[in-house]
Parts: C-alpha cells; structure tokens; sequence
C-alpha cells in the first residue's frame, strides 16, 4: 500500500508535486496564523485605537500649544521688546494738540496691532492712569472697534486685578466683552500691567480670539469624544460641549496632554462603545480578508511552481534540439541553483563538442589549403625563373637602343627601372642596411622625377643612419604614397626624408610632405587598422602591409604611425630597432 502510494504521487508531473508542496505547506502556515491573530485581534485593535485617538490629541495639543506660544512672543515683542512699552506709558492726555497726537500714535498702534493678527485676536487696548492727577484714567483702542453701550470696564475682572496689582499673564477664563468685535463667548485676557512708572500705571489688555480653541480640535470632537481645555488653576477656558448639555463620563476612556508652553491642559473623553464599535467593523472584513489571503497563497503557489519547473523544461527542450544536431543552443540560466549548475555542465559539454568538431575542421581545411598553396607556389616559382630574366634583358635592349639613338633619357630611365625591379623582386622579409634602402629609393625618386620634375627631393637627413638595419622595401612604398595621394594639385611641393634617434635600442625614419593631406578622422582610422594583429587580411595593402612586416619582423613595438604635419600635409613615421639581424651587404 505504501508503494502503490509512493508511486501515485512521484508519477505526477514535477509542476503538480511542486505545486501541491508548496499549497499545503502555505495554507498550514495561513491558517495558523489566522488562529493566532483571531485570539489577539481584539485587544490588539482596540489598543491601537486608543493609541491613534491619543495621537491625534497629542498633535492637537501641540499645534495649539505653538499657536499660542507665538501669540505670546507676538505680545511680548509688541509691548516690551519694541520700545512700545515706554511710549504708551509717556501718552500724554488732555486736550491739547500734543494729546491728541498721542492719542492717535496709540489709537493707530493698536489698531495696526489687531489687524495683523485679526485671526487671533479680537481687541487690543491700553488703560493708562494717572496718578498725579487724581487717578484720572484713559482708555486708548483702536477706532474701528465699536464699544458696547452701557458696558463698563471698571466692573471687568482684569480691571479688578490690575488695581489690587495681582495683574496675571493669563486671565481666567471669562465672558466680559467691551466692544462689539468681541464674538467669543468664552474666552481669556492676555494682560501685562506696569506700575508707577512716572507716577503713571497702565495696563495692556488683549483679548484672545475663542475660535482658534474651537479651530485646534474641531476635526477631532465627535458626538463620542469630548474635549475640554484647561488652565493651570484647572478652570474651562473651552469645551466641546454646549454649555447646558449634560455628560456621563462614568463609562469613557479619559486622555490627558499637557501644553508645555503655556501650562494648559487637555482632557479628551472617549466613549469605550466607540472604541468597540470601530473594532467590530474593522472584524467584519476579516472574513474577506481571509479568502483574499488564501488566493493570494494559490496564485503565489502557481508563481513559484511554475519559477521552479520553467528551467527544468528549457533545458530538456534544449538537450531535445542537441539530440537532433543542434549544437549552437545554449542554457541561460539566470541563477546559481542546482538548475544552473546542470545548465552550465550542459552548456560545457556542447561547448567541448563543438570545439572538437571546428578543431577536425579545421585540420581537414588546413590540409586542403596546404595542398593548394603547394601546386600555387611550385607554378610561381617557375613563373618567377623566367619572368625577372625576360624583364631585364629586355630594359637591356631598351637601354642598349637608347644609348646607340643618343637618347640619354630613355637609357637613364631604363637602367633605373632595371635597378629597382632588380632590387624588389628579393626576399621581402631580408634586412638590409638603411644606406641600400635610400639609394633603392633614390633610384624611385629619379623615375618620378621624369614625371613630376618640380617637386623638391631632401633626403640629406638619412644617411648618418646607414648602417642600421632596416626591412627591404619598407621606405620606398611610403615614399610612392606620398606620390599617389599627396601631390594632386599644381603648387610647390616637397619631400622631406630624415631619421632621429629614439633611444638606445631604436631609431625612427621620417617621410613629410607639405601636400594635400587628409582629415583627422581618416588618419585615425589608418592608425587603428596599423593596430590590427600581424598577418590580419583586414589591416588592408600598401602602408598597413609594410606595418604589418615589420610587426612580423621585429615585433609589436615596432612599425609604422601617422599624423598631420606642419605644413598640413603627412608625416609619416617608422620606428626600427637598431641591432642587426641578417643584414644584407650592398655591395652582393
């Protein structure tokens, strides 16, 4: 029974027994912690519903609490630090002109006060008295207020304290009113008094805006959370509750957070049915949040099956294709698993196979190839023993011709030409002595002189170099260069020709022309083809086959480079070695 089991499950598709692993293995895991979460749910939400709601209090509390702190300084900077507080207190009163203006300064002064600060404040005014004469007072505010008829400030709790001198920063909370813009029903008193000051005593009083407390927490009040603010004697400055509404408190959470600039107090009540009543609605999604989580478990399922198997099937599809001679397939495997590490030994084996078969190839091809070049070389060879005698003995008839019809040009230049093919059909690879390279090229250089007898020739720089080593016809296809590409238009031209030392080990010979050149663009295409590896066919004819024999002769280091020169023509140079190495003898 265990076999016929065993059997049952391993003939199933690799994909299914993964996909059914991993399934069951996640739903074990979901539904435990659904258990677990289901246990704690309820004590964990309702935490965190009170830690949100004191949250918000705390940030309430705190913006208030810098609201009113710059609402202080605001005071502070107003009457003391601006030099206000010592003009307000030399208002002079009266009905002279001098009073008057006082009396405007101060009027303007608050008035300018209170409107900048029209959102916080609702009146601004001073009350000086003068003790020297009798204790008359004066009241200074500003014009646009509007004050309540019949309403006296000597019945005010502010003017109380300020007569007996206990004069407080913040007043109790009250719901005294002396102008019309007063709107607050309930409200404080910003005061700061100052006694005796030339036998004068005033009294800045500031009444606060009661807006800005129903401001500060009107997003939070609810019909289940109440908020009262508190001063530091723990009387009302402001509740969320309308005056004659009654509140049981005896069931709620309460919640306190402390103004530290101003010393007031925030006490939030929050209904615990509340509380529960959010925390039953957030447990109704959880059924739905359950299935959400169990497809979540089938479809992550479905995406690491199918992760695991896809490399296994593109590589049996893979070796399927090699089985049918396909050998240029190969795994890309994007991981280090043991999937990649069969990849790559796949990878390996059709690499090695491949390798063996271009190796057989290409032994096959080379012999072919050597068999051909053999029959080519043995008819060149022959070509070769007939086609330089026939050449010469002819360029001897001619020049024979030429001297018995007295024509001395055409003997010079026959001669000549003997000497050069005479010269160029050698070993190309021998080396010989620079002195025998320049009179090769000299002998060049009178042929073209038939042509272009214009051109002026220096070669005067080269010959304290004869005796260094040089590659046969290495000079002399630069020189012809020059002649085929340089020298196109109908000025002057000229040819320049030296050598310089390089170092102890290397000397480098120079061909400069002054002719039409070429642009930068082309010269550095010829210098990257110099760059190709010895022998490769892409490197080109002419100047890159002369670089690519001394490459082959001497070495990397050595060869030839290209550049614009002075006069905007080419400069040409080719760097040697100065040991020898089977120098030719001119004089064979």
């Amino acid at each position: 029974m265990k076999e016929k089991l065993l059997k049952l499950v391993m003939d199933r598709k690799f994909f299914t027994k993964i996909f059914v692993s991993i399934a069951i293995v996640s739903f074990i895991g979901v539904f435990s912690i659904a258990f677990v979460y289901q246990q704690y749910f309820r004590k964990v939400l309702t935490d965190n519903e009170i830690y949100r709601v004191q949250r918000s209090i705390d940030q309430a509390a705190l913006n208030l609490d810098n609201q009113m702190y710059r609402i202080v300084s605001n005071v502070h900077y107003f009457f003391e630090y601006s030099g206000n507080e010592s003009r307000f207190m030399k208002l002079r009163t009266g009905d002279s002109a001098e009073a008057a203006d006082d009396r405007s300064w101060a009027e303007n002064t608050l008035g300018a006060y209170r409107m900048q600060y029209s959102s916080e404040l609702e009146s601004a005014f001073f009350l000086l008295r003068d003790r020297r004469a009798g204790g008359a007072e004066t009241l200074f505010y500003d014009p646009e207020l509007d004050p309540v008829p019949d309403m006296d400030y000597r019945e005010m709790s502010w003017y109380k304290d300020f007569l007996s001198g206990s004069v407080n920063f913040w007043s109790q909370p009250t719901q005294e009113l002396l102008f019309y813009q007063d709107r607050s029903m309930t409200t404080i008193y910003l005061t700061m008094a100052r006694y005796d000051a030339e036998g004068k005593d005033g009294i800045l009083v500031i009444r606060l805006n009661g807006k800005m407390f129903n401001d500060a927490f009107r997003l939070l009040v609810t019909r289940d959370l109440n908020i009262e603010l508190l001063n530091a004697s723990g009387q009302i400055v402001y509740s969320s509750l309308a005056p004659a509404e009654l509140y049981d408190s005896r069931d709620d959470i309460r919640m306190d957070s402390t103004l530290s600039q101003s010393g007031f107090r925030i006490q939030a009540h929050i209904k615990k049915s509340y509380i529960e009543e959010t925390v039953s609605k957030i447990r109704i999604i959880q059924p739905f949040i359950l299935v959400l989580v169990v497809l979540m478990t089938l479809f992550i399922s479905v995406i690491l099956s199918l992760s695991l198997v896809r490399p296994i099937k593109k590589l049996l599809r893979l070796m399927k294709q090699a089985e049918l001679g396909d050998l240029d397939v190969r795994f890309n495997g994007k991981y280090a698993d043991e999937v990649g590490v069969l990849g790559n030994g796949f990878n390996r084996m059709l690499a090695t196979m491949t390798d063996s078969i271009e190796k057989a190839h290409r032994a096959e091809m080379d012999k072919l190839s050597a068999e051909v070049k053999q029959r080519d070389a043995t008819l060149h060879a022959m070509q070769n023993q007939i086609n330089p005698h026939f050449l010469y003995n002819t360029l001897e008839v001619i020049n024979c011709q030429a001297i018995l019809n007295e024509v001395p040009s055409v003997s010079r230049m026959s001669k000549a030409l003997a000497d050069f093919f005479r010269y160029s059909v050698d070993d190309p690879m021998a080396e010989v002595e620079l002195k025998v390279e320049a009179a090769h090229v000299a002998t060049y250089l009178d042929i073209q002189h038939e042509r272009y007898p214009d051109i002026e020739i220096d070669m005067d720089g080269v010959s304290e170099f004869g005796e260094y080593p040089i590659l046969k016809l290495t000079l002399q296809p630069v020189v012809e260069n020059a002649f085929k590409y340089a020298f196109q238009g109908s000025r002057d031209y000229y040819l320049r020709i030296y050598a310089e030392d390089v170092d102890d080990d290397s000397y480098a010979l120079f061909v400069e022309d002054n002719g039409e050149g070429m642009e930068e663009e082309r010269i550095e295409e010829i210098n990257r083809r110099f760059e190709s590896p010895p022998g490769d066919s892409r490197a080109g004819i002419g100047l890159a086959n002369v670089h690519s024999r001394l490459r082959l002769k001497y070495g990397g280091a050595y060869g030839l480079s290209m550049q614009e020169s002075m006069s905007g023509g080419i400069l040409v140079r080719i760097l040697l070695p100065k040991g020898r190495e089977n120098v030719e003898n001119s004089d064979r």
